[in-house]
């Protein structure tokens, strides 16, 4: 069995292979997220409780309907099924993800069945899995962190603060959101 760390540095390099002949077009974020109609929101992998993202889910509910949110998770949160009673969940298990960190195709098409023009990465690490999978959504506008290797798979990236709590970053990313 190769070594976790190798496996990850394979998978990001077949990332930028597989990616190298699709670069991102050039978007406006005046109202990159106002205009989005579907949206796509990855809730951190390694965590089971939601709250921290509570402000970020709260905005949008209070955006978005319901149906037009498509919700990617690696477990069953009862808090966010309750928030967003009438949004698609589409729970990722440990068998949707490659010896490379990659998702797996069938794991992709379930995504891909969405079409979203906005994707929102909200694990502050940075997880293969999660950009691949807020990269292969096709959203015109993917947000996440910023941290190394971010900028290969989100276009809009947030500067996390390091000293501040997890719930106070998600605080601000809501913030930034709502002004665009």
């Amino acid at each position: 069995m190769m070594f976790p760390q190798f496996r990850h540095s394979l998978g990001l390099f077949a990332t930028q292979f597989q990616l190298r002949k699709s670069p991102d077009q050039v978007v406006s974020f005046t109202s990159a997220v106002s205009s989005s109609k579907m949206v796509l929101v990855i809730l951190p992998f390694n965590t089971l409780e939601a709250q921290p993202t509570n402000t970020v889910i709260e905005f949008l509910n209070s955006r978005f309907r319901g149906e037009n949110i498509t919700v990617v998770s690696s477990s069953h949160s009862v808090e966010v099924i309750r928030a967003l009673p009438r949004s698609q969940f589409i729970r990722i298990v440990p068998d949707d993800i490659g010896s490379f960190f990659l998702p797996r195709k069938e794991c992709l098409s379930r995504v891909r069945a969405r079409p979203c023009d906005l994707a929102i990465d909200l694990n502050l690490d940075f997880l293969l899995p999660s950009g691949y999978i807020c990269r292969a959504s096709g959203a015109r506008v993917r947000v996440g962190f910023s941290r190394e290797s971010a900028e290969l798979f989100y276009n809009f990236l947030v500067r996390p603060e390091p000293t501040l709590a997890r719930k106070l970053i998600y605080d601000r990313l809501a913030n930034c959101l709502e002004k665009f």
